[in-house]
């Protein structure tokens, strides 16, 4: 599918149902949604979702323009908890997302995830200011029982709340991603669990303003290793007791040498120290509908 969606009084585009279906036949799946520019949604409805995957498996959603709307770019799962769901396999890729929200709704993501979707991967995406009218104005937001879902390789800037939230799943990981300059916090999670929920591993986080953490980070049902802080003001809030309890031991407090963050150019020097600590520079070129 390619085509140009504006000025829609709901949202965009739409797969799959909110009923989990039994028979194979009935099932929505396997759809690619790629080189589409969607953008100005929400004359009517304000809450449509730019690209809305419900109970539908092994999509392909790629190079899209989203912008504009006052909620979510891509909503992926409805199934709330631990539950059956049908979003799986899913892939996410090379979107260039940006002025979500627009301070109008709460509680939405440029990507935002609910339920079991396994096998999910959020890579190669561009997400910048997310702004929300109260809570809730988060680039990657994994909510309700989130559970199997990789997110690498993207850029996530400038949103209200932070970079990234997790309300509460399982088995996650957030893998060699840039989260800079959210206003409130950078990094957050909300519930404590007996199981595992997050890894968190070579990303950079970079930040002027508010918090690095904030929701609750207690028990040690996830991981953190060789991540790289840093706030030109100072560190204030690097989890320094994460290392005593043998938590992201190998974290460096550097600066990254982006060549010019306050304009969104979150390219790596080539003396970054980041580099030498394994991140792999981020591409962003491909990012958006191709020519």
């Amino acid at each position: 599918m390619r085509c140009e969606v504006t000025d829609t009084g709901a949202g965009g585009i739409r797969i799959g149902e909110i009923v989990l279906r039994k028979e194979e036949a009935d099932k929505t799946h396997s759809n690619v949604v790629t080189d589409n520019h969607v953008h100005d949604l929400g004359i009517v409805f304000p809450a449509g979702v730019a690209v809305w995957v419900g109970h539908s498996s092994k999509n392909l959603l790629a190079h899209n323009h989203i912008h504009d709307t006052y909620y979510s770019g891509f909503s992926i799962g409805w199934s709330w908890g631990y539950g059956p769901s049908g979003a799986q396999e899913n892939v996410i890729e090379y979107n260039d997302v940006h002025h979500i929200g627009r301070g109008m709704l709460a509680d939405m993501g440029g990507i935002y995830t609910l339920g079991t979707c396994t096998g999910t991967v959020i890579r190669n995406n561009v997400f910048h200011d997310v702004w929300s009218s109260t809570y809730g104005g988060w680039a990657i937001y994994f909510d309700e029982g989130s559970t199997g879902v990789v997110a690498e390789n993207n850029v996530s800037y400038r949103c209200k709340s932070n970079g990234f939230h997790q309300h509460y799943g399982k088995e996650n990981t957030l893998r060699n991603n840039i989260f800079a300059l959210n206003q409130e916090a950078q990094i957050a999670r909300t519930r404590k669990e007996d199981h595992f929920t997050l890894l968190f591993e070579r990303n950079i986080v970079y930040w002027k303003e508010g918090k690095l953490l904030s929701g609750n980070w207690e028990g040690d049902q996830f991981r953190w290793e060789k991540n790289l802080f840093w706030n030109p003001a100072g560190t204030k809030g690097l989890p320094e007791a994460w290392k005593a309890k043998g938590l992201d031991k190998e974290s460096l407090v550097a600066d990254p040498l982006f060549v010019d963050p306050d304009k969104g150019d979150f390219t790596l020097k080539a003396d970054s120290p980041a580099l030498k600590m394994g991140f792999q520079p981020i591409d962003v070129s491909k990012v958006g509908p191709r020519k």
